[in-house]
């Protein structure tokens, strides 16, 4: 298991909270934790931070899907010609051509922006410089977006008549297709599976099936069975709580803001360890939609619930021919029970 370093191969690896390869601009900070060379294919994913007031031009990208996950903080967002003030939570889904932008709006501001289909993350190095530090730096230097041309899939535009006055009010159910959206925090399309509650933040259809972004939630529990994909990479970032992985042959913890990498044909599996863990997850392709589908049942609620219903593992079994999956041992463990007192 490779650890706090970006193999430069479909290897798994994992990046612990602040760690990865940063580029300074301005009062930004990038700081990458997945290319191209990880992935095998066009994706990549970057850590942003800045000083209150730094402002990244409104810009767009040619063939580039960008989803935007804000991880601290508050953010004004300029999205296809509308504004939208975003707090810990909240999910943007930004298709090619979509022009956007943003405002950190404090000192705390985090953004995890992940890109698939183009290089638009080439942009980090290009007007950037690799820095040493992890928080970003005081600078007055200008940022030279001139420097970036055709090769780089980021155009900057001319900035849109905008009205900071007023925000957009936020999504509290994701449209249909590939459009542009802006989720608010805990919305989505929430579904339960036992004692933890998934929801579909961007699914395939969101992205014409190069991705899904999802949400999962849930007390100390048992582990899922260990599996592994032919095709699917699994993108594991942990908000807060803590959860065990298996990877390969091995275990490692994930604490908030560590994150993990998990390519095809690698053995894994996850359990989490302390109560009210969360943990994002990107999967792409994204026709592995499906499963999710069939392991969970539509929920309601915004909480994973005290007494959690059966655990229909049996459902994906049924399935197991149209998935990518293969299943490494049987599930283990008694049927989730009432936690009270």
């Amino acid at each position: 298991m490779v650890r706090n370093e970006l193999p430069a191969t479909q290897a798994p690896y994992k990046i612990d909270a602040g760690e990865g390869i940063r580029y300074v601009f301005g009062n930004h900070l990038a700081t990458v934790i997945a290319r191209p060379e990880e992935f095998g294919q066009s994706a990549s994913g970057t850590i942003l931070t800045g000083a209150k007031g730094v402002t990244f031009p409104p810009h767009r990208h040619r063939t580039t899907h960008e989803a935007l996950f804000v991880l601290e903080g508050v953010l004004s967002l300029h999205l296809d010609n509308k504004s939208y003030l975003l707090t810990p939570g909240d999910y943007v889904n930004i298709p090619p051509g979509t022009a956007h932008g943003y405002s950190f709006l404090d000192h705390r501001g985090k953004l995890l922006t992940w890109c698939f289909g183009g290089n638009a993350a080439d942009i980090y190095a290009r007007i950037g410089k690799p820095y040493s530090g992890n928080v970003y730096a005081e600078s007055a230097d200008p940022i030279e977006w001139a420097v970036l041309d055709d090769s780089v899939d980021t155009e900057i535009i001319a900035a849109d008549s905008q009205h900071e006055d007023h925000y957009e009010a936020k999504l509290t159910t994701a449209p249909d297709g590939m459009v542009p959206f802006v989720l608010a925090a805990s919305e989505g399309e929430r579904m339960i599976a036992g004692d933890q509650v998934y929801t579909i933040l961007g699914n395939q259809a969101h992205s014409n099936g190069t991705f899904i972004s999802l949400l999962t939630e849930g007390p100390i529990g048992f582990p899922i069975p260990r599996h592994r994909h032919e095709r699917v990479t699994e993108l594991f970032h942990c908000l807060n709580g803590e959860m065990e992985m298996f990877v390969e042959d091995g275990f490692i913890t994930l604490s908030p803001g560590d994150f993990l990498h998990v390519p095809p044909k690698t053995a894994h599996s996850f359990q989490l360890k302390k109560h009210d863990t969360r943990f994002l997850g990107f999967v792409t392709p994204g026709d592995f939609e499906p499963f999710f589908r069939y392991l969970c049942t539509p929920f309601d609620g915004y909480r994973y619930p005290l007494v959690p219903p059966p655990f229909r593992f049996d459902r994906v079994i049924q399935h197991l021919s149209e998935l990518d999956l293969t299943i490494l041992e049987h599930p283990g463990g008694p049927p989730p029970q009432a936690r009270v007192g």
